[in-house]
């Protein structure tokens, strides 16, 4: 091992100065915005707007419909009381861990194209309330362009 130094102040914790901000591309001009991306057609938004509906739909099925099948159980335990914990270390006993997810299909054949539909009918809806309220110039054509999500 290294000999140590008598020097009291070498075991004392030392100080540093915080370092400089550093500063990125001082030596470069600024670089010119980035480009926008290409404007999408109806059909691929309409195409986005359904992937994105039919994905949030199957990810809200997948964490809802465990507590779906729970609340089934327990209320099918009648006035007994049967708690939720207690009822789901019986299910998994009984049944296994996918035994939660029972009824997933039939949730999935339901939730999957209502959610499309309605995220497409909003979609529309929305977009022909804006379109009204930009080619009405006078009258307040911005308030009702402000309101258009709440009335879609």
């Amino acid at each position: 091992s290294a000999p140590r130094s008598s020097d009291p102040s070498s075991s004392a914790p030392r100080s540093y100065a915080p370092a400089p901000p550093v500063m990125i591309n001082q030596d470069r001009p600024p670089s010119s915005p980035p480009r926008p991306l290409p404007a999408s057609t109806p059909r691929q938004r309409n195409m986005q707007n359904a992937a994105s509906a039919s994905v949030g739909a199957v990810v809200t099925s997948l964490f809802v419909t465990p507590f779906e099948v729970l609340k089934v159980r327990q209320q099918a335990c009648g006035s007994s009381g049967c708690g939720m914990v207690q009822l789901g270390q019986t299910l998994v006993r009984a049944e296994g861990a996918t035994a939660f997810w029972a009824g997933l299909r039939p949730t999935l054949l339901m939730a999957v194209p209502s959610t499309v539909l309605y995220v497409g009918a909003y979609e529309h809806i929305r977009d022909a309330i804006q379109a009204a309220a930009a080619r009405r110039r006078n009258g307040g054509g911005g308030a009702l362009a402000s309101l258009a999500p709440m009335l879609a």
